[in-house]
């Protein structure tokens, strides 16, 4: 493969020593190439040199066709400098390196883009790149530049979960400094759990009805109140919706906790940019765990939303470019 898509799994977990390495060995600092691309638009930005996690200038582009799309993100490209490039977009994605169609995105339900080649769209640039998912993205921003300082110092920061929830749930996993795929990658927004009494709502999940995103992503909230999605923000924040969705993405979160004991769990996407949802779903998640692994006060510092606020997608696109042009170098 040439050098501008030799990106793999490991490249998107290179530890901090090994970039830190490659920094010294450098007279300027290396400056990233970001694209969050999502179902509706795609974010493209180049980073700060000075700061991985500031955006030095940004585009955003509607995500419509691949090649109509495509072409915008590279044509605003070719007018960058960049050492590397990091992908963070919307899946399922081939994520195994040794398959044909590595670099891609798979089953999507959305319109034109199952089965499209993402990684060799780029390969113009000759150039490192990080490939994964948006939320597996997010999750190793966080575990690199956000994850705090206390966890650092006593317990290692040996990983972190990260819950978006828009249109979907999705879920990404960080575990000791390495994001976490196999077979596929986490899926953990299609998981069932739990129905709460009396709730008989059906979901909204194309294919499982009622999975946790198919009880809390924006359609299932929009269809519980009978609007559209775009009305949402208007429900207000003592609506009994509210209630019912912090008590599916609890379980979600006691869930994770459980199976793979992460130390942060952060909550992002459109629907939890409402903050008053971090208190109901703290609540719920310590009457659901009734007293087993973590009081209600350590929920405050296990539930919490990301420091990067909107930015979380295109800081994990940064952490994927970093880790890239670290691997790159060693």
């Amino acid at each position: 493969r040439q050098m501008c898509i030799r990106d793999r799994v490991s490249t998107q977990s290179t530890g901090l020593k090994s970039f830190s390495h490659s920094l010294n060995s450098r007279m300027t600092e290396p400056t990233f190439a970001g694209i969050e691309m999502g179902g509706t638009s795609v974010l493209v930005a180049i980073s700060d040199p000075a700061s991985p996690t500031s955006v030095k200038e940004s585009i955003r582009i509607p995500t419509t066709t691949p090649d109509e799309t495509f072409g915008k993100i590279l044509e605003w490209l070719r007018t960058k400098k960049f050492d590397s490039i990091g992908i963070a977009c919307f899946g399922p994605l081939e994520l195994d390196i040794n398959s044909d169609k590595y670099g891609s995105i798979t089953t999507t339900p959305k319109p034109k883009w199952a089965n499209v080649p993402v990684t060799h769209r780029f390969k113009e640039f000759n150039c490192p790149i990080g490939f994964d998912t948006d939320v597996n993205a997010a999750a190793i921003g966080h575990y690199r530049f956000g994850l705090s300082e206390k966890v650092n110092k006593t317990k290692g920061g040996m990983g972190c979960c990260y819950i978006t929830v828009g249109t979907g749930v999705g879920v990404g996993v960080v575990v000791n400094g390495q994001a976490v795929h196999g077979l596929l990658h986490p899926e953990a927004g299609h998981i069932f759990v739990p129905r709460r009494d009396g709730d008989n709502f059906e979901g909204g999940c194309p294919f499982h009805k009622n999975c946790v995103e198919g009880l809390v992503a924006s359609g299932a909230v929009a269809k519980r109140k009978q609007i559209t999605p775009s009305e949402i923000p208007s429900i207000p924040d003592d609506d009994p919706v509210w209630d019912s969705f912090a008590f599916y993405l609890a379980q979600l979160c006691n869930t994770l906790t459980l199976i793979l004991s992460p130390h942060e769990i952060v909550l992002g996407g459109g629907l939890l940019q409402r903050t008053s949802l971090f208190p109901r779903i703290r609540k719920h998640a310590a009457q659901l765990v009734n007293g087993y692994l973590t009081s209600p006060s350590d929920l405050d510092k296990h539930i919490i939303p990301s420091p990067f606020g909107s930015n979380a997608g295109i800081v994990g696109a940064f952490a994927l470019a970093q880790s890239a042009f670290a691997d790159s170098r060693s």
